[in-house]
């Protein structure tokens, strides 16, 4: 009698996280996620089509989360360098959470998802955003300057959080404020 699996699509999900998290990408198959969930390799295929429809499932998920935190924080009614600790602190510790998930929309160095639609639409939405977020910040002296926010400080905001994360994980106040200042911002 076959084992039954009560939520067999999350369980799923959720053993590949742990997975992709602890081994990264490249290192992960089917194989594997099957063993750690116990589901049979065959009733994956059911739920996904190869590893890459399963990765990208999760990272569209796990960024969908962190685009509505951040776009809520447009909403509030805070002065400017609040709403710019508090956005970067919401996308420093949703990166942080993801434990290296993060990367692959920063570092697409993994040749199969490089030039993956989905990967880069998440991308392009993710630095969209940023970008968004900071042109619309008021009474910014050192932002006011540009006509339109820079790609490149978007960008720049985003490997800087990364680095932050990976060569000062213990400092995440300092990291935090490091990056606040970074975008250099200075209320009139």
């Amino acid at each position: 009698m076959p084992k039954i699996i009560k939520d067999v699509e999350k369980t799923i999900r959720n053993c590949a996280l742990e997975l992709f998290v602890e081994l990264s990408y490249t290192n992960v198959d089917m194989k594997m996620i099957s063993k750690k969930s116990g589901v049979a390799v065959g009733t994956l295929y059911n739920y996904y089509e190869n590893k890459k429809q399963l990765y990208v499932s999760i990272l569209k998920e796990s960024w969908q989360n962190t685009f509505n935190k951040l776009d809520s924080i447009s909403d509030i009614t805070i002065s400017s360098e609040e709403k710019l600790r508090k956005f970067i602190s919401t996308l420093y510790e949703d990166i942080e959470e993801r434990n290296g998930l993060g990367k692959a929309l920063i570092n697409t160095s993994v040749a199969e998802l490089k030039d993956d639609k989905e990967i880069n639409d998440l991308k392009n939405s993710l630095i969209l955003r940023v970008e968004n977020f900071l042109s619309h910040l008021d009474k910014v002296e050192t932002l006011s300057k540009y006509s339109k926010i820079d790609t490149r400080l978007a960008e720049s905001l985003l490997v800087s959080t990364l680095v932050m994360l990976e060569f000062h994980p213990n400092d995440k106040g300092d990291n935090i404020n490091f990056l606040v200042n970074f975008i250099g911002l200075s209320i009139k």
